[in-house]
């Protein structure tokens, strides 16, 4: 038998609000189950909730995230994965420029 949670059973195990779970049950995102007139939610729950919290890291948008989560067709998951690398890209770089600037930082502060 699969655990059940509730919104705050949920929110807690991602670590995030309840108000951010019923966020992404009204745009499409997550799915519950109906208890009478709560939500209710299984680990398949936990786990889309957790990529959706990974792809809002990474800065996607909901319909990004939906287009994720859903895709439609091949083309989608090949615009996914060019945008990833695209993300990749420029947080490498960011990274890279973030380290150089702290190594400066400390080279005028030993000077």
């Amino acid at each position: 038998m699969d655990k059940l949670y509730s919104v705050e059973d949920l929110a807690q195990a991602c670590h995030v609000t309840p108000r951010a779970v019923r966020l992404y049950v009204d745009k499409g995102l997550l799915a519950p189950m109906r208890a009478g007139r709560a939500y209710v939610f299984t680990s398949i729950s936990v786990e889309r909730l957790n990529i959706i919290i990974r792809c809002k890291r990474l800065g996607l948008t909901l319909s990004d995230i939906k287009a994720r989560l859903n895709p439609s067709s091949q083309d989608d998951l090949q615009n996914m994965i060019a945008r990833m690398e695209d993300i990749t890209l420029d947080a490498t770089t960011e990274l890279q420029d973030l380290t150089e600037q702290l190594s400066d930082m400390r080279r005028q502060e030993r000077s």
